[in-house]
C-alpha cells in the first residue's frame, strides 16, 4: 500500500482541484503573491504558527516557490484556499509530511481573519481530508496547534479530531517557546462522522 501512495502522489499531473460549495482548494500561480504576503504577514493569522508574520512581499515570493517546489518534490500538496466567487486566495491548506510506510500525514491551514466564523476553514479542511482518505489512501492525518487557538481546536472537534497529547514548549518563535497539541484522525473516523 505504501508504494501505491507514492505512485499516486508521483502520478498527480498538477495541484488536485478540489471544489466545495464555497471554496476551491487549487495551487498557488504568480497571481497570488499579494494575497499570500495578505495571509502570512497578519498579525491575528500567525499568533499561533510556528514562525514569525512575514514582513516583506518577498517571503511571500519564497512561499510560493516553496509550495510550487514541495508538490514538484511530492512532499507536499499546499493548496490555496480560494473562494469560489471571485477565485481570490483567502487562506492555505496543506497536507505534508507524507510517510507512505504508514499511510500517514500531516494537515496545516489559515484563513485570512476578513473569513473567519464562516465556516470556510472546515469546509476547506474537509475537501483536503477527504482527498487524503479517499484518493491517496491515507490510513491517518495528524495536525498540531498551539493549545490556545480555541478557534482551531472547535475546527478540529468538528471534523472528528482526537487529542492525543501535549509536547512542551515545542516552538521557538521570536524568542518565546509555545507548546504543540497534537490530534489525530483515522480514515475509519472521518467515514463514521
Amino acid at each position: 500500500m505504501s508504494a501505491d501512495i507514492n505512485a499516486r502522489l508521483a502520478g498527480l499531473p498538477g495541484f488536485p482541484v478540489l471544489t466545495g460549495q464555497r471554496v476551491r482548494l487549487r495551487g498557488p500561480c504568480a497571481q497570488d503573491i499579494d494575497d499570500v504576503f495578505a495571509l502570512f504577514s497578519h498579525a491575528d493569522v500567525m499568533r499561533y504558527w510556528s514562525s514569525a508574520p512575514m514582513r516583506v512581499r518577498m517571503q511571500a515570493e519564497g512561499k510560493v516557490e516553496e509550495m510550487l517546489d514541495g508538490f514538484a518534490r511530492r512532499d507536499s500538496l499546499n493548496w490555496l484556499v480560494a473562494h469560489r466567487r471571485d477565485d481570490r486566495a483567502i487562506g492555505s491548506c496543506t497536507l505534508y509530511r507524507f510517510d507512505a510506510r504508514h499511510r500517514r500525514a500531516e494537515i496545516g491551514y489559515a484563513l485570512h481573519p476578513d473569513w473567519w466564523a464562516r465556516g470556510l476553514a472546515t469546509e476547506a479542511v474537509a475537501l483536503a481530508l477527504d482527498w487524503g482518505f479517499h484518493r491517496l489512501g491515507l490510513h491517518r492525518i495528524e495536525a498540531d496547534i498551539d493549545p490556545r487557538n480555541e478557534a482551531s481546536r472547535r475546527l478540529l472537534g468538528g471534523l472528528g479530531f482526537r487529542r492525543e497529547g501535549l509536547l512542551r514548549q515545542r516552538f521557538l518563535v521570536d524568542g518565546s517557546a509555545s507548546d504543540s497539541e497534537i490530534f489525530g484522525l483515522l480514515a475509519s473516523d472521518r467515514q463514521r462522522s
